[in-house]
């Protein structure tokens, strides 16, 4: 029987296709291990600038002149420090600018010898060693100077710091319940003209319940008369459901320091200022927990509590006194939609994480 000779061509070939299948096996070892090793890192170091900008923040907002204010660097480093599993993190920017209420932060990684690096394992064996890591935050401190509230105000004299008077009827800016004497602002104005109390209605250009108010440029425009907003159905409704299931209703309403034009009063007229027609000058804003409301006009602009019921029988209110009913909590600048960087005069201090 003849034999039949055969060469085998790819004999020996698998040792070396293992050792190069063995490289990019490692690569994508190293690739895996140490991207996942480096997002981590990030994250511990952006949560070190987010609470270092944070926290710093807040040190300027309350002090100018605290030391983590005015050493910005050694503050963010300990606190990114704190945001690190290993203890340590550079943190080779920190600024605070006082003009704008501003801190800006940037975090790098930091080994336990000091180097600021991020120090990687199976890349090394690629000729990888080392990556540099960073992360920034920014944040911003001040008093608030913009707002998106429901479009009533209020005379700051309403607001005064030893207003405590317990459960209460706000009338309505304009009724003549306002101008009654039990109502009737005690204040004046700086320039002795009669400061008006009560509320007022805003006139505002969207269709929800809703007006914007920048502090730095307050003059908002008196809505027509003193009925009520037919933008706010759905908020009061909102309200009236909440009050029925005895849940609290808190709003944060303007305070207005002048309603232009004003009567009486000498000196320089505050209304020299005030845009041509009938505006409210906002200086704050105030919460109030509401218990009930009566309003003209629109649905849902009748509804008390039994405790505002009872206040209202009290006071012999008639169908012309328009108002709401609630009690004074306290003057505050914050509201969600808020933006910083205004006026402080209520001690209303804010901090925000902007990036």
């Amino acid at each position: 029987m003849r034999r039949l000779k055969h060469d085998d061509r790819e004999r020996g070939a698998v040792a070396p296709m293992t050792a190069m299948l063995m490289v990019a096996l490692l690569g994508m070892t190293a690739f895996a291990v140490d991207v996942a090793m480096m997002y981590s890192e990030h994250a511990q170091l952006q949560n070190g600038a987010d609470s270092s900008a944070i926290g710093i923040a807040q040190a300027c907002a309350q002090n100018a002149a605290s030391a983590d204010c005015a050493a910005p660097t050694s503050a963010a480093t300990s606190l990114a420090g704190s945001n690190a599993l290993d203890g340590v993190s550079n943190a080779p920017v920190a600024t605070v600018n006082l003009g704008t209420g501003t801190v800006d932060v940037t975090t790098q990684s930091r080994n336990t010898s000091g180097d600021n690096h991020f120090t990687l394992v199976f890349a090394r064996a690629l000729g990888v060693e080392t990556a540099n890591i960073q992360a920034s935050a920014q944040a911003k401190f001040g008093g608030f100077s913009a707002a998106d509230t429901i479009p009533l105000t209020f005379s700051q004299c309403e607001a005064d710091p030893t207003f405590f008077k317990g459960l209460q009827f706000f009338p309505v800016h304009g009724t003549k319940l306002s101008d009654e004497p039990d109502y009737a602002c005690p204040h004046q104005s700086s320039s002795g003209f009669e400061l008006p109390g009560g509320f007022g209605w805003l006139k505002h250009p969207g269709i929800t319940c809703s007006i914007h108010i920048d502090v730095d440029d307050p003059w908002i425009e008196s809505g027509d008369g003193t009925n009520f907003d037919k933008a706010c159905e759905a908020t009061f409704a909102a309200w009236e459901s909440k009050l029925k299931a005895g849940k609290a209703v808190e709003a944060l309403i303007p305070i207005f320091e002048t309603y232009c034009p004003v009567k009486k009063g000498s000196g320089t007229d505050p209304c020299n200022s005030a845009p041509k027609g009938k505006f409210f000058k906002i200086e704050a804003f105030a919460q109030i927990s509401v218990y009930g409301w009566q309003l003209k006009a629109g649905g849902g602009t009748n509804y008390t509590t039994s405790e505002a019921a009872t206040l209202k029988s009290s006071l012999k209110l008639g169908t012309e006194d328009t108002g709401l009913f609630g009690t004074f909590i306290k003057k505050v600048s914050l509201t969600e939609a808020a933006t910083l960087g205004g006026p402080t005069t209520y001690g209303a201090l804010g901090v925000q994480l902007t990036e």
